[in-house]
């Protein structure tokens, strides 16, 4: 059903799979191909903001090579998060073109904004957060209807792009109570992250923390940074807005990992992302814009012929990689025997545990029973109240069938599946097929109440999604239609 987890980290690696021997394989390849994406898109939005290719080159090295990142793909595989490095560059190149050029590059913004919010909701909130005191800044832009009308535009075709995605999850919130909307359950509270945050410490050495996530910035990237103290007063003119909202908001970054941030007095709405290291991720990209503008002008200012900067600007690169060539040895490695005989075990196993999935897209009543009830739950339907008696029952699938006999009035009966919206209930008696009403049980799981007394009769319940489902997946593919038709007239015109 895929209701809560972005399709872009879902379907792209099932894809891969019609191609590799393994799901291990198809994963590790889509984060190759996330790599190598992130490095050309972050080349493009610095070259397209600074229109110097020794600026671009070397902040793609270094928003590759950033530990924070490495640690996402090497330690903790956070998929989702890996992967949007790969569009925030994209997102700006639209807002920098709109605010501080000719315009004529807005729909990027409705492309990196898109693929952000497919990919990885928390990184899409907050890079939300930043563009709008990106706008902030440039508030004197507003008067000019072209601007507002090109935001419009876009915003327009997010919202329907997306929408696939979108009007799925606003209906099963409205539905019932899932763990994931749930601010206790996630822990999405000041409180919470504020416990979370960092010692300035950790930025220079890895202490080896239990989720084994790398916060430490390293002290190639820290010198680099430190750079701008002198480079500062000769950025050029026409991008040096751009490197100080970069360099401020670099420092926000950092400042909102540490102890001195007081999460804990901001409401809940901004504590969503739980964990406060993820804003290095923002870090990573905003620095390293910084960085390859800072190398540029040092570069240009001390050095005054060509080979000498080329010598000097190969020494930096060789000390970026050997700095971070024994990060990534430090990682465990296994090799595809021991993946591919872990995925076979998975696959032949015909019954998957509760405390193997995601159980925060579990129904809050599923998750509060999880160590009781679900420890001890057959797969089969249950009668919670009343009187029945179940025969032939079958179950494949999103679909379970029984025949009932001797039902009384109120009695509810319990499917073995959790409850999503989508699922049909069909009474077949005497001939004529009847559709009940779908609830809720009190455990979490898909269930119906008989409202009179059935003597003979058989029951089916099949996923068979919505009605908001389909019309947003029509209105999506038409939406995306029209965008990439736009985009080429955009690109026609320019």
């Amino acid at each position: 059903m895929n209701l809560f987890y972005n399709p872009i980290v879902t379907y792209i690696p099932l894809l891969i799979k019609l191609f590799t021997p393994t799901y291990a394989m198809a994963l590790k390849v889509f984060a190759g191909i996330c790599i190598v994406l992130s490095g050309i898109t972050m080349y493009k939005c610095v070259y397209s903001i600074t229109s110097k290719r020794v600026v671009a080159l070397f902040s793609a090295l270094i928003y590759l090579m950033v530990p924070y990142k490495l640690g996402d793909v090497y330690k903790r595989f956070a998929i989702g998060e890996f992967a949007s490095f790969v569009f925030i560059p994209l997102l700006f190149i639209g807002m920098y073109n709109l605010f501080n050029k000719d315009g004529k590059k807005h729909y990027y913004i409705a492309i990196g904004a898109t693929a952000l919010l497919l990919t990885h909701t928390i990184t899409t909130f907050y890079t939300a957060i930043f563009c709008l005191i990106y706008i902030i800044f440039n508030i004197t832009k507003l008067k000019e209807k072209e601007v507002i009308k090109k935001i419009i535009i876009n915003v327009i075709f997010i919202i329907l792009i997306s929408l696939f995605f979108i009007m799925p999850m606003i209906e099963a919130k409205r539905s019932t109570d899932y763990a994931i909307f749930d601010s206790q359950i996630m822990s999405t509270n000041g409180n919470y992250v504020y416990k979370n945050t960092l010692n300035i410490g950790e930025f220079f050495k890895d202490i080896g923390e239990e989720n084994q996530t790398t916060y430490i910035i390293g002290i190639p990237i820290f010198v680099l940074m430190c750079l701008s103290i002198f480079t500062y007063k000769n950025v050029n003119k026409e991008y040096k807005g751009f490197y100080i909202i970069a360099l401020l908001f670099s420092f926000i970054s950092l400042y909102a990992s540490t102890k001195y941030c007081p999460w804990f007095i901001l409401p809940d709405i901004l504590c969503k992302l739980q964990y406060p290291w993820r804003m290095l991720t923002f870090f990573a990209f905003f620095i390293s814009f910084v960085i390859g503008v800072n190398i540029y002008v040092l570069l240009k200012t001390l050095f005054s012929k060509n080979v000498t900067r080329l010598i000097i600007l190969t020494l930096l690169i060789i000390t970026m990689v050997a700095y971070t060539m024994p990060i990534l040895l430090q990682y465990e490695t296994q090799d595809n025997t021991q993946d591919k005989n872990r995925e076979t075990q998975v696959l032949k196993d015909p019954y998957i545990h509760h405390f193997s999935i995601n159980r925060e897209y579990l129904p809050v009543k599923a998750l509060m029973v999880q160590r009781t009830y679900l420890q001890e739950k057959e797969d089969r339907i249950y009668i919670l109240e009343g009187n029945a008696q179940i025969e032939e029952e079958n179950k494949q699938n999103l679909s379970s069938s029984a025949v009932l006999k001797d039902v009384t009035e109120g009695t509810i009966i319990e499917f073995p599946f959790f409850y999503y919206p989508g699922y049909e209930i069909i009474l077949i008696e005497n001939g004529e097929e009847i559709e009940l009403e779908t609830m809720e049980t009190n455990n979490g799981f898909v269930g119906v109440v008989f409202k009179s007394n059935i003597d003979e009769g058989k029951i089916v319940v099949e996923y068979k999604g919505t009605m908001i489902i389909y019309v947003s997946y029509v209105v999506s593919f038409v939406a995306f239609i029209i965008f990439v038709g736009y985009c080429l007239l955009e690109n026609r015109k320019r």
